[in-house]
């Protein structure tokens, strides 16, 4: 199992409707991809300097599930929204036996 892990911090001047339906794109994913195990949004509820705005929490049977993932027409169709509203991005992948 591959667990894939991303944090966005957003801009300042983001609404929170545009958060909201980054979130929503996210998790539109759910069912479109085989081999994608979980799915799982969050939002930050707490508002500390160093936390991230959105989280990102997938699992994957394998690297090819998540190839899959992120070549996806409808991934591919999320990142310009992403792009207009984040600050910076982390991601973590992990193999899990």
């Amino acid at each position: 199992m591959i667990k894939h892990i991303v944090m966005w911090k957003l801009k300042e001047d983001v609404a929170k409707e545009s958060l909201l339906k980054f979130k929503a794109l996210l998790e539109a994913m759910q069912d479109k991809v085989e081999g994608l195990q979980t799915l799982e949004v969050g939002v930050n509820v707490v508002p500390l300097d160093a936390a991230c705005d959105l989280v990102l929490y997938s699992e994957f049977d394998s690297m090819e599930a998540l190839d899959r993932y992120q070549n996806h027409r409808d991934h591919l169709k999320i990142k310009p929204a992403a792009k207009a509203c984040v600050l910076y991005r982390s991601q973590v992948d992990y193999v899990v036996d």
